[in-house]
């Protein structure tokens, strides 16, 4: 199998189940919403994690492993997330694709292909894209990208904070990839920006055999991102996303061949999504393992024996939400301390087991909640679908 062919295999798998995350989050069906596993969450909430260690809003310790495998993928190889995994680039490529079929033969799979002076300056403005949005996330404490974000609008099927301008933005986006190839990839993706430095030294590269190379530039009209890899003995951008559409494309065996350095034989260019697929478990079973509180309430101090229970609650979701509902729960009983985990949907409840046990607490969660606006008493606000309880100490 052509590795294009297994490559876009990939891509449409990791674009379905997003969808499907986003479709079962929207309905109700699941708890795992497109957040989750965003690598991006994890630069967003950094800040707060140094600096008070806790996650912004809906942010986990998923997303902070995950950027951290990206980030070691990257320095291994490239930009593969982006060129493999990102459901935003399998969209801009399926884009590109269609306006070649408009205007064949039409390099890099695009309408206009900008000068090459100009697509150097242009790929700087995700540099501020990305210093706006960690600054503004830092001072807000809220994931202020959401409305804008391509990823997130396209998959969450009208996630929070989603307005009807959003999906006035991700349509101009996607028009713009039928007209300029991956131009959101090019130049306005912050996580590019971010990947950027880390991929420019990633240790895979493709290398080009000059004495096998006929010159005939199909390797510059496969690349997606329009880089001249008929130019370079060795293509270390780290604009690079390790796609391989130009070794596929190369007429002459062996002209075009991944590689590493002080390495003389070619690499399989299996390893390529090998890497992927590793690095991705790794991030999401360290996510598993790692918790990251999204609040904390203290209630009570503790006089004697306590006991601690988990209870996973759907409608706690980000911080807001964990807030409102561990200020409801501090009001029982024996309750002594909340940590909540909004990623998870869970709030982990230490309290006096000589007043209280873990299914009272989840009796008085989702009882009755007294809304001072309305005056009245809200019901079926908290919804518990599972308790765990711990030991006791």
């Amino acid at each position: 199998m052509p590795v294009t062919r297994l490559r876009r295999i990939f891509q449409l798998v990791v674009l379905a189940a997003a969808l499907h995350a986003g479709w079962s989050f929207a309905r109700g069906l699941g708890l795992a919403s497109v957040e989750t596993y965003c690598p991006f969450g994890g630069l967003e909430t950094a800040w707060s994690v140094l600096t008070g260690g806790r996650v912004s809003c809906a942010t986990g310790s998923h997303n902070l492993t995950l950027m951290a495998a990206l980030l070691v993928l990257a320095l291994l190889a490239r930009k593969a997330f982006c060129g493999w995994v990102c459901p935003v680039g399998t969209v801009s490529e399926l884009l590109a694709a269609a306006a070649r079929r408009l205007r064949p033969g039409r390099r890099a799979q695009g309408l206009v292909t900008p000068p090459r002076a100009a697509d150097r300056w242009l790929r700087w403005l995700r540099w501020p894209v990305l210093v706006l949005i960690l600054v503004l996330t830092a001072r807000t404490a809220e994931l202020v990208f959401r409305p804008l974000c391509p990823y997130y609008v396209m998959t969450s099927f009208h996630g929070h904070e989603v307005q009807a301008w959003s999906y006035g933005v991700l349509a101009v986006l996607l028009a713009g990839a039928l007209v300029v190839p991956m131009i959101w990839c090019r130049y306005l993706c912050p996580l590019g920006a971010a990947l950027w430095p880390p991929a420019a030294a990633g240790i895979l590269r493709l290398r080009r055999r000059p004495e096998r190379c006929s010159g005939c530039r199909a390797c510059d009209a496969a690349c997606p991102h329009s880089l001249s890899v008929s130019e370079a003995a060795e293509l270390r951008s780290g604009e690079c996303t390790l796609c391989l559409a130009c070794v596929d494309s190369c007429p002459s065996a062996g002209a075009l061949e991944l590689a590493a350095p002080r390495l003389a034989r070619p690499l399989p260019r299996p390893l390529v999504p090998a890497l992927v697929v590793v690095l991705a478990a790794s991030g999401v079973v360290a996510g598993d393992a790692v918790a990251l509180p999204s609040y904390v309430l203290e209630v009570a101090a503790a006089e004697g024996e306590t006991a601690t229970a988990t209870l996973v609650v759907r409608q706690v979701r980000c911080v807001d939400t964990a807030r409102t509902a561990a200020s409801h729960l501090a009001t029982a009983a024996g309750v002594l301390r909340i940590t909540a985990y909004a990623a998870r949907h869970e709030l982990e409840v230490e309290y006096d087991p000589s007043l209280t046990d873990a299914g009272t607490l989840a009796r008085a969660l989702e009882g009755p909640v007294w809304d001072g606006e309305t005056g009245q008493f809200l019901y079926g606000r908290y919804e518990v679908l599972g308790i765990e309880e711990g030991g006791r100490r």
